[in-house]
C-alpha cells in the first residue's frame, strides 16, 4: 500500500511540474518573471502543498523579482491546472528558490582554480 501510494505521489509531482513549465513558459505574462527553470516539485503526503523548487538566471534583485512574479501567478497558475489535469483538488504551491545550481557553479570554479595551481 504504500508504495503505490509513492508511486501516485511521485506521477503527480511529474505531471505537475511539466504543467506548470508549460503555463510558466507560454502563458504567464508577468514581466517579472525571468528566465526560469523549475528544478524540482514536493507534494505533501495530503496533496495540499506542492513546493516548486525553481532555478532562476540573473543577480539577486532578479532572482528576488522573478520569485515575486511567480507567486504573484498562483492562482493564474493553479486555474490552468485545473483545466489541464484531472485532479480531485490542486494544491496550493509554494515556489522556492533552488540554490544546488549556485553551488555547483561555486564547486566548478574553486576545483578550475586548484587544478590552475597544480
Amino acid at each position: 500500500m504504500v508504495v503505490i501510494e509513492m508511486d501516485r505521489t511521485r506521477k503527480a509531482e511529474i505531471d505537475l511540474k511539466r504543467e506548470i513549465s508549460f503555463i510558466i513558459n507560454t502563458k504567464a505574462k508577468d514581466p517579472r518573471i525571468g528566465f526560469i527553470t523549475i528544478t524540482g516539485t514536493k507534494l505533501s503526503s495530503d496533496f495540499k502543498w506542492l513546493d516548486v523548487f525553481v532555478s532562476i538566471m540573473g543577480e539577486e534583485d532578479e532572482i528576488n523579482r522573478s520569485l515575486e512574479g511567480l507567486r504573484n501567478c498562483c492562482g493564474f497558475i493553479k486555474k490552468n491546472l485545473r483545466q489541464r489535469l484531472k485532479l480531485k483538488s490542486i494544491p496550493d504551491i509554494r515556489f522556492l528558490y533552488d540554490k544546488s545550481i549556485d553551488k555547483g557553479i561555486k564547486i566548478s570554479k574553486i576545483l578550475e582554480t586548484l587544478d590552475k595551481n597544480k
